[in-house]
């Protein structure tokens, strides 16, 4: 397709994407701006070239053809830039020749409709561009035809702020506002929004553009860029084994649009379309490949999104470093896998009090559960059946294509387990994904025991009848007991958030509502569980801040978005700017802006700027003080990143009061094989094996789960 690239738009993120080329010249290079070379798709890629010899004197070979006329002299960049198309699949060459200098780049392109990365595509799928305004499919791969829609902001508030532009050339609507963008330019607030299908998902690319009488190519982007992006991540956690449904209007976001920032977002990075962190990297990666194509390089991307768009910032940042430059988590949780277990076993919890009500008074449950009082019960109903297979409803297709263990046992399983099954792998017995859920020596109210909240007869009740889960999540006596394979791939694949890879040294503002004191699932300690796992991977967390305001200020809440996305931008032009020889960490450090420091909101708007932690003194604290869950009430780590624990013996002195012998005895028989024991590392725990991993990671091993 043809482009024309502006000088302005190439700025200085080649570090990024550069693909360096192999035994060239220090005089003649040639690397790929749109996307690491292994991992082109669509058929085109953005090359540079650097040399010292001029445009005409450089010639340049896709697979031995000449393409040399599509690169032009780029002055901001000192290079030749050009967007070559018409690459084969697979492998592919380019070449460069000035004078007796030569240079070289293998690229391997990949198919438009993925995967690249996550695996096999998941089925059965159902396509949704016709409910999404693209029309029919074009293919299995739900594909449809590119689609640019205008949009105008109008003077009103709330969701019907932006209408259609009705004319591109004609009088501009009374009721068009203006807007000033970061950099200062003052534009009409008209938005181009463009729609299309990459990677089997729905995406948007959203960018200021007044189109009235412009002379430009159609993918030159808008005067009122800032050159730089926002890229929008979606909460939930779903098993749907569709498309998902996006208008062109899910790209408007006000706060990023009216500052000059393009806005992007696609379906498969929602996670309650597909709890899949490594699906939507893959689909971060490859959208903005196209983005980058066709409008040229960005300073810098943040991330952007709240509770399962915080998990997806975290995982991407920590598994695929230099597609997000900073990231802005909001209802922060780490990952969707170590968060799993204080998820499902609070309906194990659920079901021991409403068995025994005399006994457990909420009191009591609350101190079990570790939660402010109903989060266990929210969690049950919102999420829980996400580990359910035949929860046809979370399926997101036809009944009659869901699994059922009589009527249809070969059916779509709608367990976050099959649908992450590249990950997992499948158990050979019988062709269901591997689990890692397990708890195994979990000991349930530890801390409520030691504290006094509960009883020792409740402790023993409590531990003895939780039970577990079997391999279609329902509950059972049995406790659950987690396939290592799939526990070993856990952690390997870097599904489990372990604060290292590009999170060592990423930009994190956390901010949110204060929602403990409602009984909502967004509970305020995760923000302190990312900061443990940073602190326990790299020995510092001053790259991370945490930001806390009262629930149901709306006022409140958008001025703190506001400022989070503005302090984030001079973080990152800040890190941008810096060209010394600092390691990464401290450039991160050094480039926090004044307001990039713990603080709280009063509900009357003042702030208030301390340090953040779990227990500690403070105004902050007092207002909004952080709650447990169920595993960390149980004696886990801050981290809560054990999937399943190693176990040592019964010991008595671990429990505050006396424990009789009978007592004692009753313990062992509860827990044969012992009790967990968090001063060591959980079974199978280990860094992730690298990042831009290919799934699946290897054929899986012989099971070892116990049903």
């Amino acid at each position: 397709m043809p482009m024309s690239i502006r000088p302005w738009l190439l700025l200085s993120l080649c570090a990024v994407f550069c693909g360096l080329a192999v035994a060239a010249p220090a005089s003649l290079t040639i690397t790929s701006l749109s996307s690491r070379p292994e991992f082109v798709s669509g058929g085109d890629v953005l090359i540079e070239i650097k040399t010292a010899a001029p445009a005409q004197k450089v010639q340049v070979k896709l697979n031995g053809r000449d393409v040399s006329n599509l690169f032009h002299h780029d002055l901001s960049r000192g290079s030749l830039v050009g967007l070559v198309e018409g690459l084969k699949a697979g492998s592919n060459t380019v070449t460069a020749k000035a004078g007796s200098q030569n240079a070289r780049l293998q690229l391997t392109n990949h198919p438009i409709t993925g995967p690249i990365l996550s695996g096999e595509h998941l089925k059965p799928f159902a396509c949704n561009t016709e409910e999404s305004g693209l029309g029919q499919p074009l293919d299995a791969d739900c594909s449809a035809a590119t689609k640019i829609e205008y949009f105008y902001r109008t003077k009103a508030t709330g969701p019907n702020s932006f209408k259609p532009l009705p004319d591109l050339t004609g009088p501009r609507p009374a009721d068009l506002v203006q807007t000033t963008t970061s950099d200062g330019q003052t534009v009409p607030y008209i938005v181009r929004v463009e729609s299309g299908t990459i990677n089997r998902s729905i995406y948007h690319i959203a960018i200021l553009d007044d189109p009235g009488g412009r002379q430009t190519n159609p993918w030159s982007p808008g005067a009122g860029w800032n050159h730089r992006i926002v890229y929008t991540f979606g909460g939930g956690c779903g098993t749907n084994y569709n498309q998902g449904k996006s208008p062109a209007t899910g790209g408007l976001f006000d706060p990023a649009l009216a500052r000059g920032f393009a806005h992007i977002t696609s379906t498969q990075n929602v996670l309650q379309q597909h709890c899949n962190d490594n699906l939507s990297g893959e689909a971060l990666m490859m959208i903005k490949e196209h983005f980058i194509e066709r409008y040229g390089v960005p300073a810098w991307t943040m991330g952007f999104g709240g509770s399962g768009g915080s998990i997806q910032q975290l995982l991407i940042a920590q598994n695929f470093p230099g597609l997000l430059d900073g990231l802005l988590p909001s209802l922060t949780f780490p990952d969707s896998v170590s968060i799993s277990p204080d998820v499902n076993e609070c309906r194990l919890l659920i079901n021991v009090f409403k068995h025994a009500p005399q006994t457990w008074t909420k009191e009591k449950e609350t101190a079990v559960e570790g939660y402010s009082a109903g989060t266990c019960a929210a969690w049950d109903s919102s999420f829980a059946n996400t580990i359910v297979a035949t929860n046809a409803r979370g399926c997101g297709i036809a009944p009659e294509l869901t699994y059922d263990p009589v009527k249809n046992p070969k059916g779509a399983r709608c367990t976050i387990w099959d649908t992450n099954a590249a990950t997992y792998g499948r158990d050979p017995a019988t062709g269901f994904a591997r689990t890692p859920k397990d708890n195994i020596g979990v000991q349930y109210g530890l801390a409520a025991l030691n504290s006094g909240a509960i009883s020792k007869q409740e402790f023993l009740d409590l531990n003895r009848n939780v039970g577990g889960f079997d391999h279609d999540g329902i509950p059972r006596a049995q406790r659950s007991s987690g396939d290592v394979e799939a526990i070993r791939m856990a952690y390997l694949a870097g599904r489990i958030d372990e604060g290292g890879g590009g999170l060592a040294s990423m930009p994190i503002l956390h901010f949110r509502s204060y929602n403990d004191a409602i009984g909502d699932i967004h509970d305020h300690v995760r923000d302190f569980v990312v900061r443990e796992r940073l602190r326990k991977s790299n020995g510092r967390v001053d790259n991370q801040v945490i930001w806390v305001y009262p629930n149901g200020n709306r006022d409140l809440a958008a001025k703190a978005t506001g400022l989070a996305i503005d302090t984030m931008s001079k973080w990152l032009d800040a890190l941008s700017a810096d060209h010394s020889n600092a390691s990464a960490a401290d450039k991160v450090a050094r480039a926090k802006p004044a307001a990039a420091v713990d603080g709280c909101w009063a509900n009357d708007g003042t702030r208030i700027d301390e340090p953040a932690t779990l227990d500690g003194p403070g105004k902050c604290n007092q207002m909004y003080p952080a709650h447990r869950t169920p595993r960390l009430v149980a004696g886990a780590p801050l981290t809560d990143d054990v999937m399943k624990c190693q176990l040592k013996p019964v010991d008595p002195s671990d429990y505050k009061g006396s424990f009789s012998a009978a007592e004692i005895g009753e313990l062992r028989q509860i827990f044969p094989g012992g009790v967990c024991d968090y001063s060591k590392p959980g079974v199978m725990q280990q860094p992730p094996a690298g990042t831009y991993l290919a799934l699946p990671l290897q054929a899986p091993a012989t099971s070892t789960a116990t049903r």
